[in-house]
């Protein structure tokens, strides 16, 4: 039986700086939301203007399924201080059509967002620290 190798997607210094910069910005918008409390909203990850019904609630499903899908496939596949990184930022996004369920939890919701992106910058940073194995 073949071993399986976890993926390594942040190899390079290149791509671990991209990915800290996005998630360090990100993270400054999460944590704007977080101060300014009364920009939180409820509802699916993106709207559509076009589609009403339940064209628009399978369509979403759909949406959220894949993105499920995916993040398993993402965590699953990497390993150490990757999987960290990937788990938080895959936490809010997973969680956040929880918000439309239960109106109550979004603020809830929007903090552990949060804390799972300063999880992942923090992962970040020290996949940056950590000396290199790929050229870049």
């Amino acid at each position: 039986m073949p071993e399986s190798h976890p993926t390594r997607l942040l190899t390079t210094r290149v791509r671990t700086t991209v990915a800290l910069c996005l998630t360090a910005f990100v993270f400054s918008l999460a944590v704007r939301d977080v101060l300014h409390a009364g920009h939180t909203r409820a509802g699916w990850l993106f709207t559509s203007p076009l589609l009403h019904g339940w064209p628009w609630v399978a369509l979403s499903v759909f949406f959220y399924a894949y993105l499920c899908w995916l993040a398993f496939w993402f965590i699953r596949g990497t390993v150490g201080t990757e999987r960290l990184f990937m788990v938080g930022w895959f936490a809010g996004i997973l969680l956040s059509p929880l918000g439309m369920l239960r109106p109550q939890w979004v603020v809830v919701i929007t903090h552990i967002a949060t804390i799972g992106l300063a999880v992942a910058l923090l992962a970040a940073l020290a996949l940056l620290m950590k000396p290199s194995t790929a050229p870049d």
